[in-house]
């Protein structure tokens, strides 16, 4: 199973987002999980809020700091802003979501909405590669038996 990993840097609202609504697109395949470079104490409530709206629960959020077992298990590491400076490990993405400290219900909606777009088209580039990586190893099985196959 694919981890992702978000990351921003309060682990407050954007990257909990992000890999709740990636978590809610895909279900099988992969996982997602977040955490910050400083992070907060606890989640932003706004952000609790606007994605209840939507049906996804994050009340249960904790926020998490990276650690080097959150990299190293991660697949892919995505970094949520420009505004985070990794320094001891290298993104495998960069998203462009500016750290809001909004206190705008509506801004945190917008927010929300441009990460929900940004998540859906990821995970349609993942599953495509998913899915062309599950073909070429039936293919792979396939030429295999097809060589090694005895006749009785």
């Amino acid at each position: 199973m694919k981890q992702i990993l978000f990351i921003d840097v309060r682990n407050a609202m954007r990257s909990p987002i992000a890999a709740a609504w990636f978590n809610h697109l895909v279900k099988d395949w992969a996982q997602a999980r977040s955490c910050g470079t400083m992070p907060a104490p606890h989640i932003s409530l706004l952000t609790v809020k606007v994605m209840a709206e939507v049906g996804i629960d994050l009340s249960r959020h904790v926020t998490l700091p990276v650690t080097q077992t959150l990299l190293n298990q991660s697949d892919i590491i995505i970094l949520m802003g420009k505004d985070i400076y990794p320094s001891a490990f290298a993104p495998t993405l960069v998203w462009d979501f500016e750290d809001t400290n909004s206190e705008s219900l509506e801004r945190v909606r917008e927010v929300r909405d441009r990460i929900f777009r940004q998540v859906e088209a990821f995970v349609k580039h993942l599953r495509r590669v998913h899915h062309e990586e599950i073909a070429w190893q039936v293919q792979i099985q396939q030429q295999l038996v097809n060589e090694y196959l005895i006749p009785i």
